[in-house]
Formats: structure tokens, C-alpha cells, sequence
């Protein structure tokens, strides 16, 4: 199912979390013993979530958040008491929705249900950022063989379905991407016409 890191200091609540986890099928990737090393793991074993005991490690967990935020590695969910609420929402930045605060008590099947909302809309928008990326990147590469098509057209005296044709050519005799050959022309064009 989802691999797991867990930061939680507290035994009777690490075994709760640990056992429900287990229990539902997540794998527990590994345990983190404060900041540095909780980082450095989810660096290296790239989790699905991270299970976080609000207070793990003082001071970093909002920082904690940040980074993982940041550089888009994975959802936090941070277990917190009803007495920490209003210290928590103080640190809460109203457009986090993938780094949540669970306050107990909470029943196993609602936490588990709650870990695993979390971990599959976290996916979902991985793969629809993945999604966007490609339609850039196709749309970028479009412009670029349409720039280039345009200067071949005018250069040789090409209509466009013969351009094409030989960017195409180009991109196979030199085996590279016709994005590649294209911006190859764009630099050519702009270097020549100075």
C-alpha cells in the first residue's frame, strides 16, 4: 500500500500508530529519532506520508513542513492533543491542505481512513503535476518547431509541409529530438541574423 516514516516520541502512541498502519497494510519505511535524521530519511527513502508527533522535534516541525512543502516530497500528518490546538493554528497556513494536524483521541479506523485520504489525493496531485509538466513541455516544443518551421519556410523557400519534413529529417539523420533540432535553427537564425 504506502510507505511510511514515523516520528513520534511517545511509545504508547507510536505502538497505537505503528500496529494500525501494519495492521491496514502500510509499510513502515523506517523511525526517525529527531529533525536531522527524520529529514535525511525522507530524503533518501522518498515515503508517501510521514506520520509526525506534534512536538518530535521542537522547533523544526513548522520548518519541517516547509521543506517537505517546498520541494513537493510528501504529505505530513501531525498528532497533536486538543491542549496543543491553539499553538497549533497559529503555525497553520490556511493553503496547506496536504500537511494536516490530527488531534486525539481518534479512532484507529478514522486515523487510518484519514492517513489514507491524505496519501491517495497526494498522489493524484503528483500525477496531475506530472500531467502539467508534459503539456508544457509538448506546448513549448510545438512553439519552437513552429518558429523553426517558419524560418526554413523563408530561408529555403519551403512551403510548411516541407519544413516539417525536414525537421524531421534533421532530427533523425542527427538523432535528437525535433525540439532539439528546432531550437538548433532558432539559434542558427538568431546568430546569423546580427
Amino acid at each position: 500500500m504506502f510507505k511510511v516514516i514515523l516520528a513520534i516520541k511517545n511509545q504508547r502512541l507510536f505502538s497505537v500508530v505503528k500496529n494500525a498502519l501494519i495492521e491496514n497494510g502500510y509499510t513502515i519505511a523506517d523511525t526517525a529519532s529527531d529533525f536531522a535524521d527524520c529529514l535525511r530519511k525522507i530524503r533518501a527513502l522518498k515515503p508517501d506520508i510521514v506520520i509526525m508527533e506534534y512536538g518530535f522535534s521542537v522547533g523544526s516541525m513548522v520548518e519541517m513542513i516547509d521543506i517537505l512543502k517546498n520541494d513537493r516530497i510528501c504529505p505530513v500528518v501531525i498528532l497533536a492533543n486538543q491542549a496543543q490546538r491553539s499553538n497549533i493554528e497559529s503555525v497553520i497556513l490556511e493553503d496547506d491542505e496536504f500537511n494536516i494536524f490530527l488531534y486525539s483521541p481518534f479512532n484507529k479506523w478514522a486515523f487510518i481512513s484519514f492517513v489514507e485520504t491524505i496519501a491517495k489525493n497526494w498522489m493524484k496531485l503528483r500525477k496531475l503535476e506530472e500531467q502539467v509538466r508534459k503539456l508544457q513541455d509538448d506546448l513549448e516544443t510545438r512553439k519552437l518547431v513552429e518558429r523553426a518551421k517558419g524560418i526554413l519556410m523563408k530561408e529555403l523557400k519551403l512551403d510548411e509541409e516541407s519544413a516539417m519534413k525536414k525537421l524531421q529529417k534533421l532530427s533523425m539523420d542527427h538523432q535528437m529530438p525535433i525540439k532539439e533540432v528546432a531550437k538548433r535553427i532558432i539559434e542558427w537564425k538568431l546568430k546569423n541574423s546580427k
